[in-house]
């Protein structure tokens, strides 16, 4: 039985941080007394990072700042009628970031994170019958010290003391003062009368070589077990159909002797599996696990149920390759990054449906979700739209290098790999963003422990690291956010095994820019050259996405454009912008990034043409043609036939002799048919118009806004 306690609470800001020596969590009479300049509780709207909720601009300024200058107390008061021999347990999913918790003025613990739930015993502490006052002291501070003092690259080089990606990462992704703190997500009682789980049911399975066949295994603790039965069943969420339903009498007692904890192991067995597979490969089958603990007579005392799915994931990864397997298949990467709003508690499934859905339709078949955690629906929407994840640790840039800290880390960032690795959709875990050094203890402690915790599914060490045995992907921003030297198609004749960032930043459209005052006043210098910014934008994805795919697996085996949507409205990574309007860098994602296309390679002159097919399954005869025009509309070159499209494969179709070669304008149409349907199109408008790097970008920026200025 559950209690839920997420409304009506107060809150102070301890201005002074003396709350906790003056003694708040056992009283408070003294708060209003003359001397102590304490802050008196006011209403909570509602459980939400606190940024969300008492600033105007939660986005951008240096008001912000005070969020995390001082902690944060809260109070909530309950009353309860409880028998005396009911479990009763405290339970949080989110408090951001660090947290103290008191309950009738008795000390109950600490903990720190933001993304994983947890809980307390409330049996020795809590009233049964009357009052109760829940205090609980929540803070977020700002990190100071700075690598060997280099204050003019604090961005980069400031000590993160926290696991969490959503602060100190101001080169226009999140602003300065941006550090979200507060309890949200919801808080509840746990009740159990009589028996009861001690923990979630822990479920794994074991596909045979055929991966048809998968070996169950489900491990059950629980409370006070006197009497009481487990049933286990898995339903086929596609058909409905009950595949497996089993019943043990419990029996094992923990090996420490604890009368009051039961363990309990079952085995099963679920033929002709039904394999979770991404929209692009297969079908996302997926199946209901529900355990349920009942008494002697069938009274139900305890349930717990997940959703999951049956898949195997490898990784190849050799100096020549690196590259995904899905259940025994090769799987070709067209990704995008994630990052849907720094403040996770402003999502809903709503929003998260809306983005995912894009994603699926702009082509995508996996999310890297980039230095955080999201909010559970978010994981199952992606089970059930047939989206892979990369998921990254918190572990990005510049953190201390001791051993304490290390432990710290792994033990709060495991929360999270225990928490998700249930999910098919999840392909692999990143230990660390774009490590200075890889050889720091976090990371070799952090591989070690995901792969010991989640040995179902690979660990990529260092994301960047392209030549790490353990890693194996590269990052890539010629002409972008390397410089304004470069230009992309500098990228041309080069090969990446697998790219896992590359992207350029364009502000969203004049109407949106005015719904921020300040920042549309800070971009006035280039309100005219938003249309080149975007123009730009589109080339360089175009032609990042049609470069990596005509290597595909030669050696290329996938990308990850940066950044799916702006997380911040003054964020410009996007190619939706915060209010959800597209950009032109979507265009080019339209055009270049779906299962099947048609693309032209060039630089100087026209090289080739290639057809991709991504799906598991082979097109066959289709005709394919291409036309070449001058600017005057004649046409300079054409060509259609007939060829058989394989499965997962890529095709050159067309070689040209170098004789159409810039100094001209061409047009340029490709197509893919068959029987007069429409399979793929590619155009290219004045094939050899190449912008070039906007002037500015990416060297100056405005710290107060924490946008892109493009001028000094």
């Amino acid at each position: 039985m559950r209690q839920d306690l997420s409304k009506n609470w107060e809150i102070l800001q301890d201005v002074h941080d003396t709350c906790e020596q003056l003694g708040l969590p056992e009283h408070e009479e003294f708060m209003t007394l003359q001397g102590p300049q304490i802050s008196e509780w006011e209403p909570l709207p509602e459980l939400k990072q606190l940024q969300l909720l008492y600033s105007e601009h939660p986005y951008w300024g240096r008001e912000l700042r005070y969020f995390n200058d001082a902690p944060w107390w809260y109070k909530k008061e309950f009353e309860l009628s409880l028998d005396a021999t009911d479990h009763v347990e405290l339970c949080f999913t989110n408090v951001d970031y660090y947290c103290k918790i008191w309950l009738n003025g008795v000390y109950l613990g600490f903990h720190e994170g933001y993304s994983a739930p947890f809980s307390f015993s409330l049996d020795e502490v809590v009233q049964r019958n009357g009052k109760n006052r829940l205090i609980v002291k929540v803070w977020s501070p700002w990190d100071e010290e700075v690598a060997a003092d280099q204050q003019e690259k604090r961005t980069f080089a400031v000590y993160r003391n926290m696991v969490k990606g959503t602060y100190e990462h101001s080169d226009t992704f999140i602003q300065r003062d941006v550090n979200p703190v507060g309890i949200y997500g919801s808080v509840s009682l746990r009740i159990q009368k009589g028996a009861g789980f001690a923990e979630n049911p822990e479920f794994s399975y074991q596909l045979d070589e055929a991966l048809e066949r998968a070996d169950l295994h489900l491990k059950v603790k629980v409370r006070r077990p006197e009497a009481a039965s487990l049933r286990w069943s898995i339903t086929d969420c596609f058909t409905g159909a009950v595949v497996l339903s089993k019943n043990e009498e419990l029996t094992g007692v923990q090996p420490s002797g604890d009368s009051e904890l039961a363990v309990a192991c079952l085995d099963g067995t679920l033929s002709n599996v039904r394999l979770w597979n991404t929209w692009d490969k297969g079908t996302p089958f997926v199946y209901q696990v529900k355990v349920t603990l009942c008494a002697k007579d069938g009274t139900v005392l305890d349930a717990y149920e997940e959703t999951t799915g049956f898949r195997k994931i490898e990784m190849q990864r050799t100096p020549e390759m690196t590259k995904f397997i899905l259940n025994r298949k090769d799987f070709y990467m067209r990704g995008t990054a994630y990052f849907p709003d720094v403040y996770v508690s402003a999502m809903n499934e709503e929003r998260y449906r809306r983005d995912l859905l894009q994603i699926k339709n702009s082509g995508f078949n996996m999310v890297r979700v980039h230095v955080h955690v999201d909010l559970p629906v978010f994981y199952e929407l992606c089970d059930e739209l047939g989206l892979g994840i990369m998921h990254d640790s918190e572990y990005n840039w510049t953190h201390p290098g001791d051993e304490a800290f290390a432990d710290r880390f792994v033990r709060i960032y495991l929360e999270t790999v225990d928490m998700l690795k249930k999910h098919p959709s999840l392909f692999c875990w990143i230990c660390m963003n774009e490590p200075g050094d890889l050889t720091v203890s976090t990371g070799a402690k952090l591989f070690a422990a995901i792969r010991e915790h989640d040995p179902s599914r690979p660990v990529i060490k260092g994301s960047f690291c392209v030549d790490d045995p353990d890693s194996g992907d590269s990052h890539n921003y010629t002409g972008s956010l390397n410089g304004a030297d470069g230009h992309y198609s500098d990228i041309y004749g080069t090969t990446e095994k697998m790219n896992t960032e590359f992207g350029f930043d364009a502000p969203p459209c004049i109407d949106d820019l005015k719904k921020m005052p300040p920042v549309y006043r800070r971009l006035q210098p280039i309100l005219d050259n938003l249309d080149s910014i975007g123009q730009y934008q589109y080339h360089l994805l175009k032609y990042y996405i049609e470069h990596y795919r005509m290597q595909k697996y030669k050696p290329n085996a996938g990308y990850v454009q940066f950044l799916f949507n702006d997380m911040c409205p003054q964020t410009f990574y996007g190619i939706y912008d915060y209010w959800g309007l597209p950009k032109k860098g979507l265009q080019a994602v339209l055009e270049s990034n779906m299962p099947v296309g048609i693309f032209l390679k060039f630089k100087d002159k026209l090289d080739a043409i290639y057809a991709v097919n991504d799906y598991s399954y082979a097109l066959g005869i289709c005709r394919v043609g291409y036309s070449i025009t001058d600017e005057t509309g004649k046409v300079v070159a054409e060509d259609t036939k007939d060829i058989d499209i394989k499965e997962d494969s890529l095709t050159k179709l067309w070689e040209f002799d170098g004789t159409i070669h810039s100094g001209s304008v061409y047009n340029v149409a490709l197509w893919i048919e068959q029987d007069g349907k429409l399979l793929a199109r590619n155009e290219y408008h004045d094939v050899f118009y190449m912008p070039q790097h906007t002037p500015g970008h990416p060297t100056y920026m405005s710290h107060e806004t924490g946008c892109r200025i493009y001028w000094a």
